[in-house]
């Protein structure tokens, strides 16, 4: 019975009451009444006093992993609340942690777990509270508005060992930077020790402070390691983790990983909307910033892969390695790749084959040489399990 029909019925009970005049009657009806005004009252009163805490222990998640996320609910005062349903309002697919309980004076605490489905800012909450009165003719929500938000991080899975590459497994030479290839850099001033060549005094401050001043070097950060991303939302195909863009993030994180794990430092380019470049840098670490790009980038660059500035910028730098990860069969970014290349360096491609991923059959044919190591990607692939295919001059 709704809550006006009840209320009618009560006014009726009340007219013939009066027309009658029998006590009971009136005894009866004030009764319901009162009953009726204490059931509206209880869940307003009860509510104020109950409180939500969530809370949930990131660390650094990726997708896949599961996480596990603590319920307490607590009432003050001295009304129960004998029918309390606390409601997760985040909308995150397959997790709905809340549930109905009745609320005495103890803590009523519980535990649920969920998985990280996607990568990108997750928030949870806002959470619902409602309480109903034990008739269940009357109810109040209560809406808190307190979220908890989480960065998700991509997937890094094991692949390849990127470090020695196929070309240079015979012999002891490196491809990799040295820091002996770079010149030093100035990174400060100090007073004048004996000994100090007259090359490293500082003759303008020298003058200014009224006493010698020796120049102090540092030797500047290496990039051993370059990721050229194709972000062009032209060429990605696929959706959710079954997508072009994801596998390709996901690479990009994975080869980041296995570099950074070996003390060995990564930059990257991409053809996204806003052109980002990364370069290592003292003050930040370098491992934690591109996964934190990682982690938020979209396929949104209208800027093809060989159009890209990446190339005038691989074309200055020296002795270095290059992998390229991209769905594009234009052959024209090969042949990019092919003159930006130096003197000992290493290209090594990741090619998203399109098709496998939804797209349409590219059937791409370019030469991508023998010192290239090239690895095609398909969806359902295993990272670790990718095969070089440098005796393989064509993509078939």
């Amino acid at each position: 019975m709704s809550k006006v029909a009840l209320a009618g019925a009560l006014g009726l009970l009340l007219f013939f009451t009066y027309l009658t005049a029998i006590r009971p009657a009136y005894a009866f009806a004030y009764a319901l009444c009162l009953l009726f005004v204490i059931a509206w009252a209880w869940p307003r009163i009860a509510i104020r006093g109950v409180s939500v805490a969530r809370g949930v222990d990131p660390g650094t998640p990726t997708v896949g992993e599961v996480y596990e996320e603590t319920f307490e609910v607590r009432r003050k005062g001295w009304i129960p609340a004998p029918w309390v349903e606390v409601r997760d309002l985040s909308q995150i697919g397959d997790y709905q942690p809340g549930r109905v309980i009745s609320l005495g004076s103890e803590l009523v605490k519980w535990k649920a777990r969920g998985v990280y489905r996607r990568r990108g800012w997750m928030a949870l909450g806002p959470t619902s509270l409602r309480v109903r009165e034990p008739f269940g003719l009357f109810e109040r929500e209560l809406k808190l508005t307190q979220r908890t938000s989480i960065l998700v991080y991509p997937r890094v899975r094991p692949v390849p060992d990127l470090m020695t590459p196929s070309s240079q497994q015979v012999g002891s030479s490196q491809a990799f930077g040295a820091w002996a290839d770079y010149p030093p850099e100035t990174g400060g001033v100090r007073d004048y020790t004996t000994g100090d060549s007259f090359g490293r005094i500082h003759w303008g401050l020298s003058a200014k402070h009224q006493r010698l001043m020796s120049k102090t070097f540092e030797q500047p950060l290496t990039t051993d390691l370059w990721i050229l991303l194709d972000l062009d939302r032209a060429v990605h195909f696929g959706e959710g983790e079954e997508s072009t863009l994801e596998y390709g993030v996901s690479l990009a994180a994975s080869m980041a990983a296995q570099v950074h794990s070996r003390g060995r430092q990564v930059g990257l380019i991409a053809n996204d909307s806003k052109g980002t470049l990364l370069e290592p840098h003292r003050a930040v670490r370098q491992d934690r910033l591109i996964l934190d790009y990682l982690a938020v980038c979209q396929a949104d660059g209208r800027t093809p892969l060989t159009q890209t500035l990446a190339w005038d910028r691989i074309r200055r730098l020296p002795r270095r390695a290059i992998a390229v990860i991209t769905p594009s069969a234009d052959p024209e970014w090969v042949r990019l790749l092919q003159a930006v290349r130096g003197r000992r360096s290493t290209l090594i491609v990741f090619y998203l084959d399109a098709a496998s991923f939804g797209g349409p059959e590219q059937n791409p044919s370019f030469d991508m040489g023998q010192d290239v190591d090239l690895y095609v990607v398909r969806c359902g692939d295993d990272f670790a399990r990718l095969v070089r295919t440098r005796d393989a001059i064509r993509i078939a």
